[in-house]
Parts: C-alpha cells; structure tokens; sequence
C-alpha cells in the first residue's frame, strides 16, 4: 500500500523540510522490475504503425486524453516551460519578480527564433509568430505558475533547486515514452550524492481521484531515467489552487504499482490505436 500524506496550506520551510528529507536506504530502481516493465509494455505495445506516443502522470490521472489530442501552443501550454525559467532566473536574482521574469525569458526565446535558432514548431518559433497580446498572456499565465512555484519552496539557500528538466525514458524496442514531470527537486548534501531526496510536481485545480498514481509514475519515471541513481525518498504533488500538497513516499510498493499504473494505460493506447487502424474510411 502506498503511503501517502495530505498537507493543507504548508508553510515553504515545511515543504522544502520534506522535499530535503532523506529515506533510510538509498537503493536504485530494482533490475527485475525494470525488465518486467520493459517486457510487458513490449508485449501491450508491439508496434504503435511508426508513431510515438507518450505516457505520463496526466495521462494516467485522466485515463489516456493524449491518445486523441493533437498538441498545439497556447498560452497554457506555454506557461510551465516559461514559467520554470522564470522561476529559476529569480532564485538566480537575475530578475526581480516572476512577471519581469516571464517578459525577459519570452524576449529570449523571440530573439532565438528570430535568428534562426530554434526548430521548427518549438515554443520560440510559435511565440515569435504570436501578436504582441497573445505574448503579453503568455507573460501572465507564466508569471502565475512561477510565483505558485516560488511560494511553495524556500529558494534562498533552502536547498531545493527550481525549474528543473523533466524526466524521461524511451521504452526499448517500441515506440512509447514515458515522462515524468519535475518542478523542483531537493539537493543532495552528501559527496557521493547517495541521499534519496525528493521531487517536486505543480498542478493546477484540485487534486483528482488518481492523482496518487500520477505521482507515483513521476517517480518510477525519474528512477528509470537515471537507473544508477538511488530512488527518490519521496514525491510532492502540490495544488496551489486548493492550498493542498499530497506527499507519496517512494519504496518497492510504490515501483510496483507504478509499474502496474503504466503497463494498464498502455494497454488502454493499444486498444484506442488498434481501433483507430481499424476504422472504414469513408467513401
């Protein structure tokens, strides 16, 4: 049974305290359950006709809306890329608040399409073709998530680090990857970086039915993705909105459901593709 704990309005020293908190052992992600997963999600998924799909903890949460949502930038899609770096840039104190931070990273990313810089349906390609408005609550919707994230954790040598890469992991053999979000993540303060510490995922709204096992697939993905690493200790889901933080903590149990989370929605997408193959079309 995984452990999970409900926290209402934590105070940011509460939730960087948990975040730095390490488990009493520092093990990685067990061989067998990974070649278990491998095998299973190589069995569910045998070939997906040349197409890479991706599952993660909001596929999970929502029993599989990827499967049919084509992804497009919006001012909601763009937030959270905008948004972490701003985040970072005023931990960094290179900007003063999150709204002069979100400006500064949206004039970056238009100065890098403008040059040539960028690919082809990448975030400072689309914003760079955007009118000033649509920038303008890019900025807004950016800022909100930078200040929910700033608010959360101390970020003045709390040693929580802000904004950091997700995670991810390409299934071998088959054209599936896993992704596991990461908005903060605690720092090790041993040398040889063995401490199980924590991760932290923003959310917006409330916490849903299977927000438990989106978390717990954040996890399994991080340890997937850095198979050498120990474990994390444990993840934070946290709803500013609702003022509520859920802390699942990360042990063999949890790995195993996990694993049984991602083997169950991945045999959801082989149904949907299979059906979608199978479709007459019209004449």
């Amino acid at each position: 049974m995984t452990t999970t704990r409900r926290l209402r309005n934590p105070a940011p020293s509460t939730v960087s305290a948990i975040l730095r908190s390490a488990a009493p052992r520092a093990e990685p992600l067990g061989r067998r359950l990974r070649q278990l997963l491998e095998s299973r999600l190589t069995e569910v998924l045998p070939t997906l006709h040349g197409v890479r799909h991706r599952i993660d903890g909001f596929t999970v949460e929502r029993d599989g809306p990827g499967f049919t949502t084509p992804f497009a930038w919006n001012a909601r899609a763009a937030r959270r890329a905008i948004g972490s770096a701003a985040a970072r840039s005023v931990t960094a104190g290179t900007e003063s608040d999150a709204m002069t931070a979100a400006r500064a990273e949206i004039d970056r990313l238009c100065d890098r399409a403008l040059r040539g810089l960028v690919r082809r349906g990448s975030l400072g390609a689309w914003l760079s073709g955007e009118p000033e408005a649509a920038r303008a609550l890019c900025a807004v919707e950016a800022a909100t998530w930078a200040s929910g994230l700033l608010h959360l954790v101390e970020h003045d040598g709390g040693g929580v680090s802000l904004g950091v890469a997700d995670a991810w992991f390409d299934v071998p053999g088959i054209g599936l990857t896993l992704h596991g979000r990461r908005d903060a993540v605690a720092q090790s303060t041993s040398q040889s970086g063995g401490e199980r510490l924590g991760v932290l995922r923003l959310r917006d709204g409330i916490p849903g039915a299977r927000a438990t096992d989106g978390l717990v697939v954040d996890a399994l993905v991080d340890a997937l993705s850095a198979p050498q690493r120990p474990l994390p200790a444990r993840v934070i889901g946290a709803w500013p909105d609702a003022g509520m933080c859920l802390v699942v903590e990360v042990d063999d149990e949890a790995m195993r459901h996990a694993a049984r989370v991602v083997v169950a929605c991945a045999q959801r997408l082989a149904e949907h593709t299979e059906a979608i193959a199978i479709q007459p079309v019209a004449a």
